[in-house]
């Protein structure tokens, strides 16, 4: 008689990713934390016809958000391009 070894269940699996998703999210959110806080002094921007002085931290955080929606927008199309297929 030989044992042959159970396959992972899946909960455990899920649970597996799950933890290493969110473990990697929040080192990249520590780093990213580090480097805006790292960088706190105001700076000219000169943006087609605007032209202002920031806080190099508001720039910092706003550029990432325009990332993230940008990143959710083009998932959101994909998906929905693969569903109508």
């Amino acid at each position: 008689m030989t044992d042959t070894p159970k396959p992972a269940e899946p909960e455990r699996q899920l649970d597996v990713r799950w933890l290493t998703r969110m473990s990697l999210i929040v080192i990249l959110l520590g780093a990213f934390a580090t480097f805006v806080l790292q960088n706190t002094e105001s700076v000219d921007v000169e943006f087609l016809w605007w032209d202002f002085e920031a806080s190099l931290i508001i720039l910092l955080v706003g550029s990432a958000f325009v990332g993230m929606l940008l990143w959710g927008l083009g998932g959101v199309i994909s998906r929905r391009r693969r569903r109508q297929n």
